[in-house]
This record gives C-alpha cells, structure tokens and sequence, in this order.
C-alpha cells in the first residue's frame, strides 16, 4: 500500500476527540474537495508491505491502543487493509477509519470499531454524482459501527445536512457537524455563528477542529 505518514497525535475532531493515536494516512483520493487540508495526500506517499506498516505502528504506538487510518480515501486500500488491521485488532487496538463515504465498506466492518462517514455537500466543490454513493452509506449506517460527519461552511448547508439525515435514517445522536476553517479564528467564528446553532436546531452534536484550535498537534 501506498502510505504517506504514519505519526502519533492526538485526535482532532468527532467523538473520539482529545485522545491520543497512531495515524496512518494513505495515499491517494477519489474526490478533490475543494477545501481538503490534505491535498498533500492525494498523490505520491512510499511503497510498503502490510507486514512494514504494521512494524511501523507498533514502534510508534508504545502503550497507545488507538490506530486511526485515515487518508485521501483510505478505502482505495480496502484489500490490504482487511490483513493490516487483523493483525492491529489482535493487539487490542481501538481502530477508527475515516472515509468520505463513496466506497462500501465490505469486511472491513469486522475489523473496524468506527467509521468516521465524511459525506461531502456540495460546498465540497463536487459534484452530486461523483460524492453521494447511496449503496454504501446505507452499508454504513446498517453496520451500526459509523458516524456521520458533515462539513459546514454556511447556514444554508442545513437543507443538505437534514437531506442526508432523512434519506438515510441516520440516527441523529450519530450527527456530527464540524466547521470547514482553516485558522483559529476562522473556526471560532463559524463555530459561533453558524455549526452550533445548526446543531443545536438539529438536535445532532457539535465537534470542534481541536488541531486547529489547540495548534500544536495535526
């Protein structure tokens, strides 16, 4: 698989935020949002085996039992990530993977303790065709292991978010929204102004970009 950093932080964003992992970020993406912070990923990253990848993760990891793998799209490598994460479960690892929900999960489902669902709305950039994959979010929110978390960038994105919520029976306790920003203040901002208030009209939950706002840490 083709891997562009594998790195010991805290994460950022979602349920799990504030606590420490391993990430592994694999190379390449099906979309090119248009804010993606980690454009970086899209091309590149260096050869390894499975094997080498999980060697890498436990020498960083230490007494940490926390693998994020996250991306560019981390389910282009659904195959070589089946056998990677068999061997990470076996050490007690908590693992989340972070997908932008074009791409059907399969048996990593057995594998895996949450998917962390970034369906695109369309200030991503994209179009509706290329970033809503009915099939699959449906195989995401049967497999009762996801949450849904959406991108705001203005008041009006509310009509898409609650799209999604209704078309897919997502429950809303498993709704996260978290502000598209850049700096500190930019997410202080329109966490204010418009991700808190939509939350809380939806009754779905709030999450904060901790790596942004803390600094620091990615």
């Amino acid at each position: 698989m083709r891997v562009i950093e594998i790195f010991r932080s805290w994460q950022g964003e979602g349920p799990n935020a504030g606590k420490e992992a391993v990430f592994l970020r694999l190379a390449f993406c099906n979309l090119r949002c248009s804010w993606c912070d980690t454009k970086y990923s899209w091309f590149g990253g260096t050869e390894m085996s499975v094997n080498d990848v999980y060697d890498a993760i436990m020498k960083i990891a230490g007494n940490v039992r926390h693998l994020v793998v996250t991306g560019g799209e981390p389910l282009l490598w659904r195959r070589e990530l089946l056998p990677l994460l068999s061997l990470v479960k076996a050490q007690d690892f908590f693992v989340e993977v972070e997908t932008n929900s074009t791409l059907k999960p399969g048996e990593l489902v057995k594998y895996v303790d949450e998917f962390n669902v970034s369906p695109k709305l369309s200030n991503s950039g994209i179009s509706v065709r290329l970033r809503v994959n009915e099939l699959a979010i449906r195989d995401f929110v049967t497999s009762g292991k996801a949450i849904f978390k959406f991108v705001v960038d203005k008041p009006g994105d509310i009509d898409e978010v609650l799209w999604f919520i209704n078309k897919f029976s997502i429950p809303r306790d498993k709704v996260y929204l978290m502000s598209q920003c850049t700096t500190r203040e930019e997410c202080i901002a329109k966490d204010e102004g418009i991700t808190k208030p939509m939350a809380m009209k939806l009754g779905v939950n709030y999450t904060p970009r901790l790596h942004i706002l803390a600094g620091g840490f990615r």
